[in-house]
């Protein structure tokens, strides 16, 4: 495929910078040897993007295009820092402001960033960035001023003249390091009282990848090299205040370009962070425009860092997102506007002065990055970004001006995975709730950490149930709620770095009831043909005071509401009766669990009949039941007819209105025959709810007309004698 950003090369008779993506099983060697042949020079080899980057003149371009084995060809982008230019003013240390704080003293008008980022409770924790590999990638860095004196640097190596001397040389502009010196300053910097850099114990990787000569291609590839090289050297952080976005020759990446995918140095970059590189990136300066981002800050895994003023508010200047596909960007913002820098001046002289530039706030939130690996040395990329969220200021409502917002860095440390809750957190189980929680990995300078757990009664008013500070992380409310009652819950911990969290319940959690019945409990009603049946529920935790449960069990006819059985104080959750319990009569049971002088009772929502197989003595009419009906809650929209026939004969089974006139026939009816034999009618399988439907009445005619509602008569007519119940149909309409 070759990419549209081409075509304006394509149109000039001239050398052309291109990118050559290879399909797999086409050789990057083979590749190269391609291109030497045909005229041209392959600049770097990407193993990563499977790629080579090439200058070919237009003869071979034409071939290329035309080349099998090719995936993509695309130009190569120029380097740009942003739209607008950053501005450096020099100034000398002695002017700077009489400052009092201890802080201040050491790190003189450098310390504004860390107080914004609230860095200082991780210096005096002793954290500097030690055993964290941070890689710089700028025009060069002046490595030999006072300003780095005691700076670790573990590689350097210039990717423009291909040597290992990243400061000016001679055949560079005068300043083409200033640039890169300002930002590494940022970090490295180690002069008490005028400039103090955030993490100066880390060791640094110093790759020049731009090349500040107008005369000669700026280009992206550098930058791809310079990522593996780091990665070669173990980096674990890749800070980056460089973007890309022309081509040689004119055009450039489009904001349809910026979706993660097509900028080479964005794909380079999102393969470094799945290689366990944290890589932090200038969103760039174009802004106040909306998406005027710059590559490769579109990465998905990329931190796009903008910027913003010692108030929190975003530099006008800050590049803007969203991404093409929609993406928030930037990430993160930090302090960005008057920065304090390191100014590189000719034969190794420096001066101090003031910047403006995401190019700063990029360096400033690597090196609390850094701070925070320091503390957490195994968390990968991703697991940082998320803790720099966790402690963002706009963590509710991400944007496309300031992301996630500043992140707190000691927040971020001191809580890298949030507080946890164990119990209590998502639901409550016991009806005296009770909350635990953890907050883990944790480092040992946060500790020990205090907690104020508040919960409130869902109301009006928020009743306030608890409201307690202390050291532990298990606290019980201690006092019963009735199932259904809802509660919310907040717990605020503070560390002894003075770091603050504070977590709230997702919505209020309901009080689970306190009786929940097990069995025998079908709202459509249950037959069984044990006389004395188990009787089984359930209750949540009830813990001492004001537990253990005690329950009283009833059990009763629903024909007359005769209570049948009553067992009281009951420590166990099942019962089993004493007596038989009568047969083909339709009972409900309930059970009354206490708590001191606290009760709450639930009743079983369907009848349980015990069914009697055995031949009837004598020939009855049962009590229709649901009665009245319908009953749509427990789902029974008709009403069961139940009856014994102790003779074999026609039987006659119909409903009849008040004045004796037919409404519906049930029996006779085909299946049946003419005749019935003894037995029981209406029952349905044990175990199964409701009834046999042929002796059912939803409360139709004949024709199928729903009738008014009212009383009606069910009579049965045996050769033993006719028998009559009273039927109440409530109607289906309100």
């Amino acid at each position: 495929m070759v990419s549209p950003r081409l075509a304006p090369a394509l149109a000039r008779d001239s050398l052309h910078p291109v990118w050559l993506f290879a399909r797999p099983e086409f050789a990057l060697d083979s590749l190269a040897d391609w291109v030497a042949a045909r005229g041209g020079g392959v600049r770097r080899t990407s193993r990563w993007l499977h790629a080579v980057s090439a200058v070919l003149p237009p003869t071979a371009l034409d071939a290329v295009l035309q080349r099998a084995g090719l995936r993509r060809v695309q130009p190569v982008a120029r380097f740009r820092r942003g739209g607008a230019p950053e501005t450096v003013e020099p100034a000398f240390a002695a002017a700077m402001p009489h400052v009092t704080a201890a802080a201040d003293s050491l790190y003189g008008p450098s310390a504004m960033p860390l107080r914004r980022l609230n860095l200082f409770p991780l210096v005096d924790a002793g954290l500097r960035g030690a055993n964290v590999r941070i890689a710089v990638f700028d025009t060069g860095f002046e490595t030999e001023i006072v300003t780095f004196a005691g700076a670790t640097i573990g590689a350097q190596y210039d990717f423009v003249f291909n040597d290992s001397i990243v400061r000016n040389e001679a055949a560079d502009l005068g300043n083409a390091s200033t640039h890169g010196t300002a930002v590494w300053s940022l970090l490295a910097a180690r002069v008490p009282g005028t400039m103090m850099g955030i993490a100066p114990d880390a060791t640094y990787l110093l790759a020049k990848t731009e090349d500040e000569r107008s005369e000669t291609p700026l280009e992206e590839d550098n930058f791809v090299a310079a990522l593996e090289w780091a990665d070669s050297l173990g980096a674990h952080v890749v800070t980056a205040s460089l973007g890309y976005l022309t081509f040689d020759g004119g055009g450039g990446y489009g904001p349809d370009d910026l979706n993660g995918d097509v900028a080479v140095t964005t794909r380079a970059a999102d393969s470094a962070v799945a290689r366990g590189i944290l890589v932090l990136s200038a969103a760039g300066n174009g802004g106040p425009g909306t998406q005027s981002l710059i590559t490769p800050a579109d990465g998905d895994s990329v931190l796009a860092i903008g910027a913003e003023d010692s108030t929190g508010t975003v530099a006008s200047f800050s590049s803007r997102g969203p991404t093409a596909d929609g993406r928030v960007k930037p990430d993160f913002s930090a302090p960005g506007v008057a920065i304090w820098v390191a100014f590189a001046q000719g034969g190794g002289g420096v001066t101090y002065g003031r910047g403006n530039g995401t190019s700063f706030a990029t360096p400033i939130l690597a090196g609390g990055a850094a701070l925070f690996l320091d503390a957490h040395p195994g968390y990968d990329p991703i697991a940082v970004r998320d803790a720099l969220r966790l402690s963002a200021d706009q963590r509710t409502a991400p944007d496309n001006a300031r992301g996630w917002g500043r992140p707190d860095l000691t927040g971020a440390t001191t809580y890298p995975r949030g507080i946890t809750m164990i119990e209590g957190g998502d639901t409550v189980t016991a009806v005296a709730p009770r909350f635990s929680w953890t907050v883990p990995e944790a480092p040992a300078f946060a500790r020990p950490f205090s907690y104020r757990l508040r919960v409130t009664r869902e109301s009006a008013f928020g009743l306030v149930l608890l409201d307690t500070t202390l050291a532990d992380t298990t606290a019980g409310l201690g006092i019963a709620l009735h199932g259904g009652v809802r509660v919310a819950w907040s717990l605020t911990a503070t560390s002894a770095d003075s770091a603050v969290a504070t977590v709230t319940s997702d919505g209020a959690l309901a009080v689970p009831a306190w009786v929940t019945l097990e069995t025998l409990n079908n709202p459509a009603g249950t037959t069984i043909r044990d006389f004395r049946p188990e009787f089984q529920w359930s209750s949540p935790d009830a813990p001492a005071p004001p537990g253990p449960f005690l329950y009283d069990l009833r059990v009763t006819r629903v024909d007359n509401g005769q209570l049948e059985v009553q067992a009281d104080s009951l420590t166990a959750t099942s019962f089993v009766p004493t007596v038989d319990l009568e047969r083909n009569t339709p009972y409900r049971w309930s059970v009354t669990a206490r708590l001191g002088d606290e009760t709450e009772t639930v009743t079983s929502r369907g009848t349980f009949v015990i069914v009697d197989d055995t031949a009837p003595p004598v020939t009855a009419l049962y009590q229709n039941f649901p009665n009245p009906f319908p009953q749509p809650s427990t789902g029974q929209p008709g009403t069961c007819l139940w009856f014994d026939l102790a003779v074999e004969g026609i039987v006659r089974l119909e409903i009849l209105d008040l004045r004796g006139l037919p409404v519906r026939r049930l029996l006779p009816r085909n299946d049946l025959g003419p005749l019935l034999r003894p037995g029981r009618y209406g029952r349905p399988e044990p175990g199964d709810p409701g009834c046999d439907q042929r002796f059912a009445w939803d409360g139709t005619t004949e024709a199928g007309v729903e009738v008014n509602p009212g009383v009606y008569l069910a009579k049965l007519t045996t050769p033993e004698g006719a028998f009559f119940k009273r039927i109440v149909f409530i109607g289906t309409t309100p």
